[in-house]
């Protein structure tokens, strides 16, 4: 049975990622912060063998530290490290105040980097891995007031590439998936810039979840052997538009 860990297991991509594995059947780990456990209860309830929450705070080096050895206790390989965690902040480039940067840098930055060293770590001890990171087409292509999140996200993307080439001869994959506006995602449906989104999108709508987890599934499979370093952008062709 392969094993992943999925960061940020309660969001609406993350959950959708863990269902199509557990409908696999493989085990996975749901690691989130305590107060979203509720949000993953129907995962645990169907399948209480295979699937696991494990709190998380990704503010807190030690909160991350703990869920790893959970995870190393329970389970002997770490197959799949899928990085879904994030949190977004709306603000003009020069209103963000200095506490909302650093939130931003402390989570989507800070505490990926030390969840992924983790990861890494246990992939590397066990000689193969794959590892993903759910990133956002803001990263490569963004809108008014999305300063700090554009940072971070292509911060990841950079992350990304740079990991593939430091991991990949320890036989570890590491690719990013870059969504545009997502149906079950952070961004409010009535924001103008997600309608402009959605209008500069060759197909006319945002993406699913079930859309960008079949990629990342995709990607943190055995059936990924040679993609290393990519993103692939899951926007419907908003970023080839003119």
């Amino acid at each position: 049975m392969r094993t992943t860990v999925i960061l940020g297991g309660a969001g609406g991509i993350g959950r959708t990622i863990a269902t199509f594995l557990l409908e696999a059947g493989e085990q996975v780990f749901l690691l989130d912060r305590g107060e979203t456990k509720a949000q993953v209860a129907p995962l645990l309830e169907s399948w209480p063998e295979s699937c696991a929450f494990v709190a998380c705070d990704l503010t807190t080096a030690a909160s991350i530290t703990r869920a790893f050895d959970h995870v190393a206790a329970e389970t002997r390989s770490l197959d799949a490290f899928i990085n879904a965690a994030g949190i977004i902040r709306r603000g003009r480039f020069l209103e963000v105040s200095t506490g909302e940067l650093d939130e931003m840098l402390q989570v989507n930055i800070r505490g990926v980097y030390l969840a992924l060293q983790a990861a890494a770590r246990r992939q590397q001890a066990q000689g193969s891995g794959r590892i993903v990171n759910i990133a956002s087409a803001h990263g490569l292509r963004t809108t008014a007031e999305r300063s700090t999140y554009a940072m971070c996200k292509g911060a990841i993307l950079a992350l990304t590439r740079s990991l593939a080439v430091e991991l990949g001869p320890q036989g570890i994959l590491v690719n990013a998936v870059a969504p545009g506006p997502v149906s079950t995602g952070m961004q409010d449906a009535s924001l103008e810039s997600r309608q402009r989104w959605q209008a500069a999108t060759p197909l006319g709508r945002v993406a699913s979840a079930d859309e960008v987890a079949r990629t990342a599934v995709f990607l943190a499979s055995r059936d990924n052997t040679f993609i290393n370093g990519e993103t692939i952008v899951v926007d419907g062709g908003a970023h080839v538009a003119m």
